[in-house]
């Protein structure tokens, strides 16, 4: 008999790093035989093909919990819906997937719901070592696994054609537009990179309540021949722009596990990142690129110069990572811990 899993988000789609996971782990446990579904308060769109759609009630699940669930596992990615399946004891595995706490706020929910519900968590998967330090320094001691996000390496991949290549390097930043994914640092650089390399081009590709202050500092600079600021794209489209880079650039200050460096080495792009601690786990794991400092200004012009000097074994460094982290292993390692957890509660 097939096991089945309900992935549960507030609503759907979420964020875009949350909704690849979520999509891409449904399609994955649904190949491997498992009956996969979204479940979620409100959807302005619908899941995959062939993954099943489940509108929650908040009232049933305070009243009631997981047990009316159809599912053998339920599966939540994010710290809010917790209060509502864990608010009554769970009598089926939950397990949390814990992707990130962007600010104060998310941080203070976090701890809050670790403190009530903690010991009704079967298992927290986390996506980074660096994700499973910030949450035992706020919960302290929790019984969690790491398994880093996937790529889809079929559908991103070194063979595509380069339609949107417009400069020599050509950067791309992938991204919602938030303070803190400090995207303007990728702005500043570029005057100083084009005295080297008259024709850099960075694509900035996104939406949010960044971008309008993006464009404009985009214009006073007089770079708007030198930066593209995409808004949103499909992905289609997405995977195109990976494939026309030669560099793969973030200045983030948050991060626990960035899909879009993982796309970007399946497409066998060299990543240049900031020195965060999960960026530089990812850099330390696939020997994919390098860090540059926040402090030194000028570090990043050393780095995307090194890089891109270097980029052939960058490339194929980045190449063997993503393969090692195709969706399907990601999947299987997951089910792993679907098993795990369904054997400890018989």
């Amino acid at each position: 008999m097939h096991k089945s899993v309900l992935m549960v988000v507030a609503r759907y789609p979420t964020t875009y790093g949350h909704t690849t996971v979520v999509n891409n782990l449904c399609i994955g446990l649904k190949n491997l035989g498992y009956r996969t579904a979204i479940g979620a308060f409100s959807f302005d769109s619908e899941p995959p093909n062939g993954v099943e759609k489940v509108l929650l009630s908040k009232f049933d699940l305070l009243t009631s919990g997981v047990k009316n669930l159809d599912f053998d596992i339920i599966h939540p990615h994010q710290t809010q819906v917790n209060y509502f399946l864990l608010s009554v004891k769970p009598t089926k595995p939950v397990i949390f997937h814990y992707h990130a706490a962007s600010n104060r706020i998310q941080e203070i929910n976090l701890k809050l719901m670790m403190m009530l519900y903690k010991k009704r968590i079967s298992k927290i998967i986390c996506v980074s070592q660096k994700a499973l330090n910030h949450l035992q320094g706020l919960a302290g001691q929790c019984d969690a696994v790491v398994i880093y996000n996937g790529v889809n390496t079929s559908f991103y991949n070194p063979n595509l054609p380069r339609p949107y290549k417009k400069g020599e390097p050509q950067l791309l930043f992938v991204s919602v537009l938030r303070r803190y994914k400090n995207t303007g640092v990728l702005i500043d650089a570029m005057p100083q990179l084009l005295k080297k390399y008259p024709k850099a081009h960075l694509q900035i590709v996104g939406t949010g309540e960044d971008f309008q202050r993006l464009k404009e500092k985009i214009k006073k600079l007089n770079l708007e021949e030198n930066i593209e600021m995409t808004g949103k794209i499909s992905d289609e489209e997405l995977r195109l722009r990976y494939s026309s880079c030669d560099l793969y650039v973030s200045a983030s200050t948050n991060e626990h596990c960035p899909v879009p460096a993982f796309e970007a080495m399946a497409c066998g792009k060299p990543l240049v990142l900031s020195e965060l601690e999960s960026h530089k786990e990812i850099l330390s794991a696939s020997n994919a690129g390098m860090s540059f400092s926040f402090t030194n200004s000028s570090d990043i012009h050393k780095k995307i110069d090194e890089v891109y000097e270097n980029k052939n074994i960058f490339s194929t460094e980045a190449l063997k990572y993503a393969e090692k982290h195709d969706w399907l292993n990601i999947c299987k390692q997951i089910s792993s811990v679907y098993d795990q957890v369904l054997q400890i509660k018989k």
